[in-house]
């Protein structure tokens, strides 16, 4: 079985997750869209008028961040989904199961560049200005991907192995969007902490995106760098766990 054979069944995981993920609903691929949006005006009044903090273009720079987050939260959890929803192909599986959590992800990715097509469209709306650093946002993206795809691996293996471990993705999730700067500037965070604060690949994404976005800056070269390196060893270890929990996955169906 050659790389095409794999990048076909990869095509066809992709499709019929983005099938299942709205199915039986009446707007359907809309709620892609709709729900960060209303995820974004929820969070936009608390935090403007309840909370009133103080960001410039805080509309776009908070959309930003919870498309980031979404992307994450979604390509992990349709993982796991996709996989329990695939257990008689499984079972009888004469192809490499990494390719049903790529299909999964790769769903999640599409939804994750039309959201953010949006966005584009409303920095236009809201007048925002557009840098030449953003060009260095497909490094940021590809760093973003593996990380996804990394995590998807280890949690959707141990899911198979584990039924608890759905349950705690979800709580580390949660937490997770509140430790990293999604509604906040991460120059909210105290200097003693940072060291510790961007050992999280997604605050080091996050960041990177919104640096490039609005400030029309790029980290130096090292920092690059070091969320590759973090991002890649996340991807390496959760192939590595998946392929190695694979083979208990038919008995443990």
């Amino acid at each position: 079985m050659g790389l095409k054979y794999h990048w076909s069944l990869i095509k066809e995981f992709a499709l019929v997750s983005l099938k299942l993920k709205y199915r039986g609903s009446v707007l359907g691929y809309l709620w892609a869209i709709l729900y960060p949006l209303l995820f974004l005006l929820t969070l936009y009044v608390v935090f403007t008028q309840i909370i009133n903090i103080n960001v410039p273009n805080y509309a776009l720079f908070l959309l930003i961040g919870i498309l980031l987050w979404n992307f994450l939260a979604d390509a992990t959890r349709s993982s796991i989904g996709f996989m329990n929803e695939n257990k008689m192909l499984i079972r009888k599986a004469k192809f490499p199961l990494q390719t049903i959590v790529i299909g999964a992800c790769l769903a999640s990715f599409i939804i994750f560049i039309l959201n953010l097509i949006v966005f584009i469209v409303l920095m236009l709306f809201f007048h925002a200005s557009f840098h030449v650093m953003m060009f260095s946002i497909p490094i940021f993206l590809i760093e973003l991907f593996f990380f996804v795809l990394g995590a998807s691996f280890i949690v959707s293996a141990l899911n198979i192995i584990y039924r608890d471990v759905v349950y705690i993705w979800s709580f580390i999730l949660l937490v997770g969007f509140w430790i990293t700067p999604i509604v906040y500037p991460f120059s909210s965070i105290p200097d003693q902490y940072l060291k510790y604060y961007f050992l999280n690949p997604m605050a080091r994404i996050v960041t990177d995106f919104r640096n490039a976005i609005f400030d029309n800056f790029i980290t130096n070269p090292k920092n690059i760098l070091i969320t590759a390196i973090i991002c890649f060893a996340v991807f390496i270890i959760g192939y590595m766990i998946f392929k190695k929990m694979s083979v208990r996955f038919a008995e443990e169906i």
